[in-house]
C-alpha cells in the first residue's frame, strides 16, 4: 500500500488510547503526517480528491510505546551460553554494537512500537539521530544517553577479572564513567554534561540491583542530598527525571523529592502500609510507575518465584490510582529478545498485574507518552496529534493476544508514513 502526503482512512473501528470504548465506522484524516481529523464515518465530509483506504473489519490505536528500554547492543551468542556476570558479554567493539542496535530498532518498531525511551544506553543519541534522518528504520527515541550511577555496571565482577571501573564503564551496557560519589557538586556536573549531550531525559539508578556480588536491591547508592541535586539539576533544564528503584526506601527519597516516574518500584518486605502511603503521594504529584514485568517474568531469571509482595505492591498503586506505563527493560537480544520481549510487557500487565485489555493499552499509549513527556505530539489519535497509528486485524481490548502476533498489525504508520506492512 502507498500513502499519500494527504489521506484518510476510512471505516475502521477506532481505540483512541484515551481509555474510552471502541468507536465503531470512524474516519481518521491525516495530512502532511498530522492527524487533522477524526469521527464518524456517516457524519464527516471528506474533501474531494483525497486519497481514501478502506480499512473496514480492521482496528485503529495508537502507535505503542514502550517507556523503558536499553539499546546496548551486546552479545551475539545464544543464551545458553551467556555468563551474564561475565566481561565477554560486555567487551565487544563498539561498532559491532552500535551495528546491533540498529537491528534492535527495527525489531522493536516491527511488533508495533512507534515511540521507545531508552533508559540508560551509550548509543541511543546516535541512533536518535539517524532514525530522525530517515537512515534507520525505527521507533521514535526519547534518549536518556548513559545511566548516572554509583559505582558504574555492578554486573561484572571486576575483582575476578582484574577489570578496571574506567574500562568497564565504558563498554558496559551504559553507565556514566565516573565513580559518582564526591556531592552534589559532582551530581550537578554529570547532569549538566548529559544535558549539553542533548538527552531528553535523565536516567539515576538510586538503589542496588541484585545482581552482583555486593549489590543488594535495598542498597541506597546515593545520598538524599545527591538525588535532591540531580532532579532539581534536571528539571532547571526542563528535563524529566527517571529513576530506578528496587526497594521501598529507594521509592520513598524518589517521590519525596519529586521525580516524574519510577522504575521497577519494588515493594521490601513489610513495607506495604509505607507503599500505600507513597503511592497517594505519588497521585498527588503525577508520579508514573513503570513495573517492567518482562525482565522477571519472560528473561532470564523468568524461572525464580517473584515475591508476592512485588506484585500485591503494584496491584495496591493500580487501585490507589497511580498511573502505569508499559515498560519492558530489554537489554541484550539473545537474553531479552528485542520485540519479542516488548510487545510480551503488554499481556504480563493483563495477566499479572491485573489491567484490562484496555486499561492495558492505554498504558502503552496515552500513558506512555505521558511518561515520555510528549503527550502534547503523540499516545492518542486525535487531532493535532502526530499520525502514530496502528491497522490491527482483530479487537485487542477483547483478546490482548492479538497483538502478540505482529501479522495482527496489518500496517504500521509512523508520521504519516507507512513504515512497515505485513
Amino acid at each position: 500500500m502507498e500513502l499519500q502526503k494527504e489521506y484518510a482512512l476510512v471505516g475502521a473501528t477506532l481505540i483512541d488510547g484515551n481509555g474510552g470504548s471502541p468507536l465503531n465506522n470512524v474516519a481518521v484524516v491525516v495530512k502532511n503526517g498530522v492527524i487533522e481529523e477524526v469521527g464518524n464515518r456517516k457524519s464527516m465530509k471528506l474533501e474531494d480528491g483525497i486519497q481514501k483506504v478502506d480499512v473496514s473489519g480492521f482496528y485503529l490505536m495508537p502507535g505503542l510505546i514502550d517507556a523503558h528500554v536499553h539499546y546496548s547492543g551486546v552479545s551475539g551468542m545464544p543464551a545458553e551460553s551467556v555468563d551474564y556476570g561475565s566481561p565477554n558479554m560486555w567487551l565487544e567493539s563498539n561498532g559491532t554494537r552500535a551495528m546491533r542496535v540498529t537491528v534492535e530498532a527495527r525489531k522493536i518498531l516491527d511488533v508495533g512500537f512507534t515511540t521507545v525511551r531508552s533508559c540508560g544506553s551509550n548509543y541511543d543519541i546516535p541512533l536518535r539521530q539517524v532514525i530522525e534522518e530517515g537512515g534507520i528504520i525505527g521507533p521514535r527515541l526519547i534518549a536518556s544517553g548513559p545511566v548516572i550511577c554509583a559505582l558504574g555496571d555492578d554486573d561484572v565482577r571486576r575483582d575476578l577479572y582484574d577489570m578496571p571501573y574506567d574500562l568497564s564503564s565504558l563498554t558496559g551496557p551504559g553507565t556514566i564513567p565516573e565513580h559518582i560519589g564526591g556531592g552534589v557538586v559532582e551530581c550537578r556536573k554529570i547532569v549538566r554534561m548529559l544535558v549539553n549531550q542533548a538527552v531528553d531525559h535523565i536516567k539515576i539508578k538510586i538503589t542496588g540491583t541484585g545482581s552482583g556480588p555486593g549489590d543488594r536491591q535495598d542498597d541506597i547508592t546515593f545520598t538524599r542530598e545527591e538525588v535532591e541535586a540531580f532532579i532539581d539539576e534536571a528539571h532547571r533544564h526542563h528535563k524529566r527525571v527517571a529513576v530506578h528503584c528496587m526497594c521501598t526506601e529507594g521509592t520513598r527519597m524518589a517521590v519525596e523529592l519529586g521525580v516524574n516516574t519510577i522504575e521497577h518500584g519494588y515493594c521490601d518486605e513489610g513495607d506495604i502500609a509505607v507503599y500505600d502511603e507513597l503511592c497517594k503521594v505519588m497521585v498527588e504529584k503525577d508520579i508514573i510507575l513503570v513495573p517492567t514485568y518482562s525482565v522477571i517474568f519472560i528473561g532470564p531469571w523468568a524461572e525464580k518465584k517473584i515475591p508476592e509482595r512485588i506484585i500485591d505492591a503494584h496491584k495496591l498503586a493500580v487501585k490507589r490510582g497511580v498511573k502505569i506505563a508499559l515498560g519492558s527493560d530489554p537489554f541484550a537480544d539473545k537474553l531479552t529478545p528485542y520485540g519479542k520481549h516488548n510487545i510480551g510487557e503488554i499481556k504480563l500487565l493483563v495477566d499479572v498485574l491485573g489491567l484490562t485489555p484496555l486499561e492495558a493499552i492505554t498504558s502503552a499509549t496515552k500513558i506512555g507518552a505521558e511518561a515520555c513527556g510528549i503527550s502534547d505530539k503523540v499516545g492518542t489519535i486525535e487531532k493535532g496529534k502526530l499520525a502514530d497509528i496502528l491497522v490491527v486485524t482483530g479487537d485487542p481490548t477483547n483478546d490482548i493476544d492479538i497483538l502478540l502476533n505482529s501479522e495482527n498489525i496489518k500496517y504500521i504508520i509512523k508520521e504519516g508514513n507507512l513504515v512497515i506492512e505485513h
